[in-house]
């Protein structure tokens, strides 16, 4: 398996990508015999690993799912509870009163990807959320209607109030609620939302190698994507996912990986706790999230059918023009490298 990832991350095409200035790609693959760690498509040493921290992006969706997970399984919540069962003072809004927990989780209570509000509080276009408060959620839910169809419109306004609402229900910061909860127990040290070591965290830059300032949240969008991490403790969360530890926590994982919504069924694509499923050609199924902020790219997926999980962290921002129609070849980015590597792994 080691020998078919290299094989894949040295062709030239990936080699182009990965060799641009400052680039520091980490990839790493988990499988029940241990674990591998590529540094700009070189093998590493596991026993040292880099530990720079890196901006996860929206894979911070998934872990707010193993939170409402875990919350689930302790029977703080259940994953009907509405917005106003957990915030009383919103019990006038139809909004509240109608949606759930579970429609925030798999992206159905029909929240756009941002709130409307957030454009006047930016005050850095590069740092979009960072002066984005909890005043300004409440005025935001409180001119939501509740929509009368189930669909899936992906938020991240909607994954920031379902982390908020989960922090506050515990009487705790996000970090502090996460770190108890859910980094400490999986030995994932060097992760949070609050990450004081600046000297680990790594520079991120435009997908054209402009120097760009790490993202900034507050608690009401830190759910969306504020998680920081290195390669080795996100290796533990997919460990975790795979059931090789944390296994005190299977029952939550498990909730976790359900599907809670079929979004295309001809395709097996559905969603469960933030995590987004497809099924393989052979008939598994491939769990995955990808992450974007405008300095950092990060994917992360596992197969529990055949038991490895993949995890690739870099520190340049996704570039648009490779998700559009262009005339010849689309530029790469870590989502199609993370895809040729899958695809290797079931060859």
């Amino acid at each position: 398996m080691k020998n078919k990832l290299t094989a894949v991350m040295q062709t030239k095409r990936i080699q182009r990508w990965i060799s641009r200035p400052n680039h520091q790609l980490v990839a790493g693959l988990v499988t029940p015999s241990g674990r591998c760690i590529w540094v700009n498509g070189i093998p590493a040493n596991n026993d040292r690993a880099p530990d720079s921290i890196y901006e996860t992006g929206s894979i911070t969706k998934t872990f707010i799912g193993l939170l409402l997970a875990v919350g689930e399984e302790k029977g703080w919540w259940t994953n009907s509870d509405t917005l106003a069962d957990l915030v009383p003072e919103w019990s006038s809004s139809p909004f509240a009163q109608k949606t759930t927990l579970l429609d925030l989780a798999t992206h159905t209570s029909g929240l756009p990807r941002v709130p409307p509000n957030m454009k006047k509080t930016i005050q850095d276009q590069l740092d979009p959320y960072a002066n984005y408060e909890e005043k300004d959620l409440t005025e935001a839910v409180l001119s939501e209607s509740p929509r009368e169809k189930k669909a899936f419109q992906y938020s991240n306004y909607g994954y920031g109030l379902l982390g908020w609402l989960l922090a506050r229900q515990l009487g705790k910061s996000l970090h502090n609620a996460m770190t108890e909860l859910v980094f400490k127990p999986l030995q994932m040290n060097s992760t949070g939302f609050d990450v004081d070591d600046m000297e680990r965290k790594i520079p991120v830059y435009s997908s054209k190698g402009k120097p760009v300032p790490h993202w900034n949240f507050h608690d009401c969008t830190a759910g969306a994507g504020g998680i920081c991490s290195t390669i080795s403790d996100m290796l533990h969360y997919i460990e975790a996912n795979l059931g090789l530890r944390g296994k005190e926590m299977a029952p939550a994982f498990a909730r976790c990986h359900e599907e809670y919504f079929s979004i295309r069924p001809d395709k097996g694509i559905g969603i469960g706790y933030g995590w987004l499923h497809f099924r393989e050609k052979d008939g598994s199924l491939t769990h995955w999230h990808n992450g974007g902020t405008y300095g950092s790219s990060s994917f992360a997926s596992f197969n529990r059918d055949h038991g490895f999980g993949l995890v690739l962290l870099s520190n340049y921002g996704p570039n648009l023009r490779s998700h559009l129609p262009v005339i010849g070849k689309r530029p790469l980015n870590l989502d199609k490298i993370a895809k040729l590597l899958n695809e290797a792994m079931l060859t």
